[in-house]
């Protein structure tokens, strides 16, 4: 439709079209201006002369004798096919006609004047009696409708009249515009045939008007020009695929010699560093081999005969590797080089990965050329994703010296350069970009460009790969170290590296917190120190300002405040005597960046491996099975805490339903009031921990059931465990939740439902459990085992008197003192390792809350025998440590 719009014949029909639509509203202006007022006058001539006529046959019959024969008289007068009201106002009333009138609205005059109402014309015509002179008043109305009537038919008979007109027009130019329009139309095809390849055809309009003929000799010369020019193009063409056939052969041949020679010195005897290094040159060798293959043989791409392999990859290692290769390069201008995969992106995938390293090669070689100082990112997200495909969007951006708009989508062509001059500072053949487009398009996807000067550039690409489903799964992995819920410092001054891992470690469940300098990173040590806790692993880059890696180290080792730390040195910089030093100040691994994520996985386990055959007490010790898998609601509005919380919970097998406020959660609860138990935020938008379980409860009050609330809350000062308490929940988390401790609440929960007939089967699982955990008890101690022993005596102490307490309260029914005895002897419990006895007492605690003594009395008797299982253990280790 808008190709024909644009063409001759609907220019033309447009043309006509608007001339006649101005047309019409002129002429129906002026049968309004014109006709109108005629046809009106008119009529008003015609009502008055016809007025006239009536008042002389009304004069003779105005007697009053001759009232009747008035009233017939005057429905005569209403047979006129325009009367509508007719009457005689006389001295003694009003005499009417003897049928029904016309007209709504009663006349109001009473002199010889015209009135326009109701599309009615009034008039009055007054008359004298003959025969006693007496005077009365001849009142009419005549119906106008007429008029309009007439009108009407006229501006019909107009717009016809313009319809058939313009019909008669369009159709003249339709005709007249097919016949001009027709030898264009051929031209325009023979033009577009041999724009296609075909130049057998020669152009001929077949037309006597002499400007589309003398167009058409015109474009005949230009074919039998672009003809010659072929030719010429096909020889030259011919010449530069042979003289590219010989390069690549005389390319090949020391390649061949170079991978060779490698080969058989990584035969040899070679340090473990000199094995590295001859690695890296093996690849790069086999690398710029691949490339030079395709490069020089260019005349296949030209001839559009390059395919694409179609093998299985896995992103992440292929990728990774990649960009080991250009880490050498970039390091030694004292540049990032980072690679970001968004934890989302598919890693097993089909495609050709040569291609694809080929494109990532080619660009990020670029991004080092032209950049001086700064950054260069590779990011891979996800941009589509299904069951048999996935959609890569793959992005290099680098901080080096931009790209003019101008010359942006002149560095895509073949053979092009932005500074073709021989004094240019940055050389190469000007192909890359050229070869990267065409392998981005064989990909399914599209190379674009965002630059700017001075600031840095972006190329990013998307490419379309199949999934690779295994026919087998494979085993599943089975580290040597569980890293979930490890706290690990991550120590870089560069942001998107602290992004980068901080993503990685998320994704494995570690808990990453980052730092961006050397003092901060002390500071944030200390903070852990003083809190009781310590990180497992430090991250430590080795290039920082100020204060770096190296620095930072020794001041780990040297303050005593510190506990000993695993320590990774991740370096961007190739120095000799790095690892030497990492060796004398007692660092565990030594990595050079970019870190592959295979890379970093073995490091880690490496690292954690080494300090855990030095010290296996470190190593936190695995919980036990829940005795039942729960159904828990969350309400956290922070996204980090709903992830932490919803991954720690759901490896063990309980189900999360994630509410980001307390609105979501009586929401949840009006349509699915099966949950367990719900694991409460204190602060929250829209509605707050607290108003949300206070209306739970009023809920609760009809019901007669209770809902399990424990409080989750950053807010950890005196009083605010009390303050939730008296709010209606049911205990208490302080943020930073530690993984024991959020575990630990919530499963005691399972043992302590009321109407679930399993609660002597999750105490016999309890006392089946080792009595006491020293060694988890330790590991939260930080290993200072005079501090447990100390622990373990004060409980021992204060034990007897709490559970006398508890005797005494379940015979008084004293629910205040039944709760607070049971809650001393837990968190004492809970302390010094002694699990089973700890859940138990948290039995009792909640028992207290809700002033519940039914099973009171046989929760105590449990309580009592992981007493009587306790006291052995907790002697036997402290005998143990006092030899």
């Amino acid at each position: 439709m808008s190709r024909f719009f644009h063409s001759f014949n609907g220019r033309m029909i447009l043309a006509v079209v608007g001339i006649h639509l101005l047309l019409v509203p002129v002429l129906l202006f002026g049968i309004y201006r014109v006709i109108k007022p005629s046809l009106e006058s008119q009529f008003v001539n015609y009502v008055r002369s016809d007025a006239l006529l009536f008042s002389s046959l009304v004069t003779p019959r105005l007697a009053p004798a001759k009232s009747a024969e008035l009233q017939g008289l005057l429905g005569e007068f209403l047979l006129n096919g325009r009367l509508a009201f007719a009457e005689i106002a006389t001295e003694t009333g009003i005499i009417r006609a003897d049928i029904e009138l016309n007209a709504e609205q009663q006349f109001q005059e009473d002199f010889f004047f015209g009135e326009h109402d109701d599309d009615i014309y009034f008039l009055a015509v007054p008359i004298v009696s003959p025969e006693d002179g007496s005077s009365a008043m001849l009142r009419l109305g005549y119906d106008e409708r007429q008029i309009q009537r007439d009108i009407a038919t006229i501006y019909q008979r107009s717009a016809y009249f313009v319809a058939i007109y313009m019909g008669l027009t369009l159709l003249v130019v339709g005709l007249f515009g097919r016949k001009l329009v027709l030898p264009l139309e051929r031209l325009r095809d023979e033009a577009e045939q041999i724009a296609a390849g075909n130049h057998t055809g020669q152009f001929n309009s077949g037309t006597k008007i002499t400007e589309v003929a003398a167009l058409a000799e015109h474009l005949e010369k230009m074919r039998q020009a672009l003809l010659s020019a072929r030719d010429a193009a096909l020889q030259a063409a011919g010449a530069k695929s042979e003289f590219l056939a010989n390069m690549s052969h005389e390319i090949r041949t020391p390649m061949n010699g170079i991978i060779g020679m490698i080969g058989l010195a990584l035969r040899t005897e070679l340090t473990p560093q000199q094995r590295e290094f001859l690695g890296m040159a093996n690849s790069s060798a086999d690398a710029l081999l691949r490339i030079v293959n395709d490069i020089l043989d260019f005349s296949k791409i030209e001839a559009r005969k390059l395919e694409l392999d179609h093998a299985p990859f896995k992103v992440r290692e292929s990728l990774g590797d990649t960009l080991k290769l250009l880490a050498g390069h970039t390091h030694e201008k004292g540049l990032e080089l980072m690679l970001r995969i968004d934890p989302e992106t598919p890693d097993d995938l089909i495609g050709d990965i040569g291609r694809l390293n080929q494109v990532i090669i080619n660009l990020v070689g670029n991004a080092i050329k032209f950049t001086q100082h700064g950054e260069i990112v590779v990011q891979v997200k996800p941009e589509a994703v299904d069951e048999n495909k996935v959609c890569l969007q793959i992005s290099v951006t680098d901080t080096g010296i931009g790209i003019s708009p101008d010359k942006q989508q002149l560095i895509f062509e073949a053979f092009a350069q932005i500074d073709a001059s021989s004094t240019r500072k940055f050389g190469g053949t000007g192909l890359g970009l050229s070869i990267s487009s065409r392998l981005v398009e064989l990909m399914g996807g599209h190379l674009s460009l965002e630059s700017e000067e001075h600031k840095g550039s972006t190329f990013f690409f998307t490419a379309v790969f199949d999934r690779h489903s295994k026919d087998e799964p494979e085993a599943p992995f089975q580290p040597l170290i569980d890293v979930k819920g490890l706290p690990v410092l991550i120590v870089d001054d560069n942001a998107i590296n602290l992004r980068v891992f901080s993503e990685i470690l998320n994704h494995w469940g570690m808990r990453p917190t980052t730092v961006d300098s050397g003092e901060e990173a002390i500071l944030a040590l200390r903070n852990m120190a003083e809190s009781g806790e310590a990180y497992a692993l430090i991250l430590l880059d080795a290039m920082m300002p100020i204060m770096d890696g190296f620095m930072v180290a020794q001041t780990i080792r040297e303050d005593q405040r510190f506990e000993p730390v695993t320590i990774m040195m991740l370096s961007s910089a190739d120095r000799p005597d790095d690892c030497e030093r990492c060796h004398d100040l007692g660092i565990n691994l030594y990595v050079r960046k970019p870190v592959k994520h295979s890379e970093l996985w073995n490091a880690i386990q490496s690292a954690l491996g080494k300090s855990a055959a030095k010290a296996p007490e470190a190593l936190p010790a695995a919980l036990a099975e829940p005795p039942r898998k729960l159904k828990i609601l969350l309400a956290e509005d922070n996204p980090v805490n709903q992830y932490m919380a919803v991954v720690l919970l759901e490896e063990r097998g309980h189900r999360v339903q994630v509410a980001n406020n307390g609105q979501e959660v009586l929401d949840l609860l009006a349509t699915d009031a099966e949950f367990d138990l719900i694991l409460m935020d204190v602060q929250m938008p829209v509605m707050d921990g607290f108003q949300a379980t206070e209306a739970i409860r009023l809920r609760e009050r009809d019901t007669g059931a209770h809902m399990r609330i424990i409080a989750m809350t950053a807010h950890a000062l005196k009083g605010d465990r009390e303050r939730c308490l008296a709010a209606g929940m049911d205990d208490y988390i302080a943020k930073p939740v530690q993984e024991e401790d959020l575990l630990s609440t919530v499963e005691c929960w399972n043992m302590t439902e009321s109407g679930q007939g399993n609660d002597t089967d999750g105490a016999l699982a309890v006392l089946a459990e080792p009595a006491l955990d020293w060694q988890q008890a330790l590991n939260r101690v930080r290993g200072r085992q005079q501090m447990l022993c100390k622990m373990m005596m004060l409980f021992q102490e204060q034990s007897g008197p709490l559970l006398n307490d508890l005797a005494d309260a379940i015979q008084r029914r004293d629910a205040d003192l039944l709760r607070l005895s049971a809650h001393t002897l837990k968190s004492s419990a809970n302390s010094i390792g002694a699990f089973p006895f700890g859940k138990i007492a948290q039995q009792l605690e909640t028992m207290g809350h809700e002033a519940m003594f039914a099973d009171a009395a046989a929760s105590y008797e449990l309580l009592q025998q992981a007493n009587i299982r306790l006291e052995p253990a907790i002697q036997d280790y402290l005998y143990e440590f006092q030899e």
